[in-house]
């Protein structure tokens, strides 16, 4: 008696890196959950750095060089785009969790030609996040441009 043998299934990686950040039939949404990723690994590699400079407040002569080298150059650009990356990252994730517990997806419904996308009923939400990251971003800029450097 011969048995049927099931071979394992295996599926190449034909995109390579590519495929962590190409979105596909997925939309949006995919292009959002990587730009979540990419934000939040900057914030993760921008802790170290903000944790070492206010571990200098302790010394005062220490704190006024480490803030003079802070204050010039492109690193006070660097910490605005840390603001953007921050501000875009809470304001998603937000968006991501509401959907991951249902409240922004469809209620399951039979499969009944012609079907619904279920991704497409969260889509305000969607746009809601680009709305509130630009307008944070916005008066961010605000400050940081016109106000503080006044």
């Amino acid at each position: 008696m011969k048995f049927f043998q099931l071979e394992p299934k295996t599926h190449a990686n034909y995109l390579g890196v590519k495929g962590w950040a190409y979105g596909g039939r997925y939309g949006i949404e995919r292009y959002l959950y990587t730009l979540q990723r990419v934000t939040g690994l900057g914030v993760l590699l921008y802790l170290p750095m903000h944790l070492i400079v206010t571990s200098q407040k302790l010394n005062q002569a220490g704190w006024e060089q480490v803030m003079g080298l802070v204050a010039r150059g492109l690193l006070p650009f660097g910490e605005f785009l840390v603001f953007v990356g921050g501000v875009f990252h809470a304001f998603n994730g937000i968006r991501l969790l509401l959907t991951h517990f249902g409240f922004l997806m469809a209620q399951p419904a039979r499969p009944i030609y012609p079907f619904t996308v279920a991704a497409l009923k969260q889509r305000w939400a969607v746009y809601l996040v680009f709305v509130m990251t630009t307008v944070v971003v916005g008066y961010g800029a605000w400050e940081f441009l016109i106000v503080a450097h006044h």
